[in-house]
């Protein structure tokens, strides 16, 4: 098999576990699943296993968003050849603090 064709098929694989973890993952505050709530602004994943994602909290400067943020990123690292993830927080106020806090 040529080597792009099992990084194609390296990327779906990863594509398919982060996207199962995400349609998996609830609102903190009980809105259903993030995939279906509009907090999910975009996801990229390349075939090295890094895993990009646009989020903007239901709630913003909520404790429990910012929680829930990080424990979905160590989720998703626990994932079979996600090799690192990096949450971008956007459409609030201080959205780049945000976004350290989470990614420590």
């Amino acid at each position: 098999m040529p080597a792009s064709g099992m990084a194609d098929r390296r990327l779906d694989k990863i594509r398919r576990r982060v996207a199962t973890a995400l349609s998996s993952w609830n609102d903190p505050h009980g809105h259903g699943p993030v995939t279906k709530t509009g907090a999910l602004k975009g996801v990229d994943v390349d075939s090295n296993g890094e895993v990009k994602i646009a989020f903007t909290p239901s709630r913003p400067h909520c404790p429990c968003c910012l929680l829930d943020l990080a424990k979905m990123r160590k989720t998703l690292l626990q994932q079979k050849r996600v090799e690192s993830v990096h949450i971008e927080v956007i459409g609030v106020l201080e959205s780049s603090r945000w976004t350290k806090v989470i990614n420590q």
